[in-house]
């Protein structure tokens, strides 16, 4: 079997896509030996039942009652047939509980019968959360079952030492399904680092999510010499909606490194069974096991959520206004933190820090699920925000920093937003769907219209199936510029008519210069365009390649749409430069000088900026003038207004809490500094206000006066 450090090593430092994986181990432990929390998966046969005037049932005990021991946590399970669950509760002095339980006719205790297919009935799947004294699966009619439980536990001794919980062998542990639950907090796959026999099955659950999930294979490592199997190379295995539970998969030996493609930084691996001493010959353990430096030149060593401080100080020139931080991650300690609309509080926040003082200035949590992008009415007065992990938009007033219109309802997965410059619309990205959705604005803004009586207006349909549009750029007249990035194409579309201009670019089948071959399997996640300059106008592309040759490699595609080159309609190719790992958000500067690039990192290539020089007179003479350093995770990029003139560039990361500033006055541009954004993990969309994004100075900008 492969060694098990190994996998801990896998698990605390798995970088794909750009996202370093945060492993949730549930391994038992004591607290002066009154504590222990356990988490399996196991598959359980029924007997029958052994309770008083039960015996015509049929039971799985999953948690035995134990003497002064409390069990708490959450049930997930699928039977074979229709189950109730039975939590028993020991019962206080005094009590007189409806109904009891009891084997012997003298201990008894209160006993809870529980319907999760609701209306009294049955059901052959379901979660929960529980506490008491015992936990069953049960069948009132007396029918067999088998089920696959998972349970996330913790068992606490009243009073005392806690008795052994010794778990009792119910199969062979060969044909136990082991279920990865699905979630929108990080880790998002739990157990994010599986280590299980080969052929063991293995399946998914999703009934907790609140949004679309993809399970796709990265690749598969096939030994410990690290050769990677092409078959596994953007490999979807299945796509799961909020409450559904995958197919069985069984894996053959390998290492099997997996993403949601729509949420790349959700993250897992499973390592089945790679034989340690037919590769090396030798047993290994600890630090000196030769294995992990073998997956150290796959796998990052920066440890997940590393705390990178202290940062480089704050830039010496403030900037304009005041910057909105989509930190994605961050999970409010105060308990009275507003939830969301299952009465449940998600991760995510936006936090505001002040371009004058380079300070935080504030939090937004208030029913938001893992904000992802935002933008700014064109009047000032409200944010837009996208809720990624869900379906649904909301509305705060940028002054009282308030969310005064939550739940406009979306397709599933908003992930990128924008108001149109006069107002009139809000478009959205459907990221699990094939779509870009318009609202009309003006009723979002209307705050005498409620949430729910607003429906989109509008859809510009792809012309690909679940194509997955993400990060597009919207033009103040009206160009649209779209990544599929589920289906790696990309492509340019009309706000007005509501169409795509031409049939949509295959960026698989564009030649890479870098190694000669087609650029392959890939994912585009943003797509932007530039001012026209001398009749010549950038469409810039980034791409994540996912061949097994040359994974995670990042490319920056560029296009000229301008009146030179034949129009938007008409792209002209220009040419492909090679960026960093994994690169994410890549804006055009609003004065056409400069691509921006948040390269996130991968497989040992850390985090970095690019800077990409526009050439106006010859678009082919277009570079890279500066390769500046970034953290783990570099994602979301925008411009902003320099105090006394000029722009400045900010950069997110989502696995370290910092924002850093890039000097485009510079020459080359250069890191100005960084501001230190407390517990706001997660950064992903960035919106100063005032936004430079379609304005090169202030004196352009509508609100611009405000801010001088």
């Amino acid at each position: 079997m492969l060694n098990k450090t190994i996998l801990a090593g896998i698990g605390a430092g798995i970088l794909v896509l750009g996202i370093i994986v945060a492993p949730l181990s549930f391994e038992q432990f004591a607290e002066g030996k009154r504590l222990e929390r356990i988490a399996t998966t196991t598959q359980v046969e029924s007997m029958q039942d052994p309770g008083v005037g039960h015996e015509a049932h049929q039971i799985s005990i999953l948690l035995p009652p134990k003497d002064g021991v409390l069990y708490s946590g959450r049930l997930s399970y699928s039977a074979s047939a229709p189950v109730e669950v039975v939590v028993l509760h020991d019962i206080n002095p005094g009590e007189r509980p409806a109904a009891t339980y009891t084997i012997d006719g003298e201990k008894k205790w209160a006993l809870s019968l529980i319907f999760l297919g609701g209306d009294k009935r049955a059901a052959s799947s379901g979660s929960m959360s529980f506490a008491g004294a015992a936990l069953a699966l049960h069948t009132l009619d007396g029918s067999e079952f088998t089920a696959t439980v998972t349970l996330h536990v913790q068992a606490r001794a009243l009073k005392g030492e806690l008795p052994s919980l010794e778990p009792k062998t119910v199969v062979d542990r060969s044909s136990m399904v082991r279920t990865i639950t699905v979630s929108e907090w990080a880790p998002w796959f739990q157990p994010s680092a599986l280590q299980i026999d080969p052929g063991t099955p293995v399946a998914w659950d999703a009934q907790e999510t609140t949004s679309v999930h993809t399970i796709t294979f990265v690749t598969r490592i096939t030994d410990l010499e690290l050769n990677m199997d092409p078959e596994f190379t953007a490999k979807t295995f299945t796509l799961l909606s909020p409450g559904d539970i995958t197919p069985v998969w069984t894996p053959e030996a390998g290492v099997y490194v997996y993403v949601c493609a729509i949420h790349p930084y959700m993250t897992g691996v499973i390592s089945a069974g790679v034989p340690y001493s037919a590769v090396t010959g030798e047993e290994g353990t600890g630090a000196d096991d030769p294995t992990i430096a073998k997956f150290a030149q796959w796998y990052p060593s920066v440890a997940p959520w590393q705390d990178f401080r202290p940062y480089r100080d704050v830039p010496a020139t403030a900037g304009v206004g005041e910057i909105w931080i989509d930190t994605q991650f961050e999970v409010l300690a105060d308990p009275t933190s507003p939830t969301g609309k299952l009465g449940k509080p998600w991760p995510g926040t936006i936090t505001i820090v002040d371009a004058e003082t380079w300070e935080v200035d504030g939090k937004i949590s208030k029913g938001l699920n893992n904000p992802h992008n935002l933008w700014d009415s064109a009047d000032g007065k409200y944010v837009i925000q996208t809720n990624w992990h869900d379906d649904y938009l909301s509305l705060i007033d940028v002054q009282t920093r308030e969310v005064v219109k939550n739940y406009i309802q979306t397709g599933p997965d908003p992930a990128h937003v924008f108001f149109s410059s006069d107002d009139k619309y809000v478009i959205v990205t459907i990221n699990a769907g094939s779509e870009v959705q318009i609202f009309d604005a003006q009723q979002i803004m209307d705050l005498n219209i409620p949430a729910s009586d607003i429906e989109p207006i509008g859809s510009i349909k792809a012309s690909l199936p679940l194509a997955g549009p993400h990060g597009f750029w919207l033009v103040p007249e009206g160009l649209i510029s779209i990544p599929y990035h589920l289906a790696n194409h990309a492509v340019i579309a009309d706000l007005e008519t509501q169409k795509e201009l031409f049939k949509p670019i295959n960026l698989s089948e564009l030649d890479d210069p870098i190694t000669g071959d087609k650029i392959g399997p890939g994912i585009d996640l943003a797509s932007y365009i530039g001012p026209e300059i001398n009749g010549h106008r950038m469409w810039v592309t980034t791409e994540v390649l996912l061949s097994h040759s040359k994974l995670l490699q990042g490319r920056l595609i560029l296009y000229d749409i301008g009146s030179e080159a034949g129009g938007p309609s008409n792209p002209e190719f220009v040419k492909i430069l090679e960026v960093g790992s994994t690169p994410i958000q890549s804006p055009v500067s609003p004065d056409g000088k400069y691509v921006v690039t948040a390269n996130a990192g991968g497989i040992g290539a850390p985090g970095t900026i690019s800077v990409t020089q526009l050439d106006y007179n010859n678009p082919e003479n277009s570079r890279i003038v500066a390769t500046l350093p970034a953290y783990p995770g570099a994602h979301g990029v925008e411009y902003g207004f320099k105090e006394g003139g000029g722009l400045y560039a900010y950069v997110t990361s989502k696995f370290a809490p910092v924002m850093q500033v890039v000097d485009l006055t510079t020459s080359p541009p250069s890191i100005a500094g960084e501001i230190d954004l407390g517990n706001g993990w997660g950064g992903m969309g960035i919106l100063p206000i005032p936004s430079a994004g379609w304005y090169a100075t202030l004196d352009e900008h509508p609100h611009g006066n405000i801010y001088k």
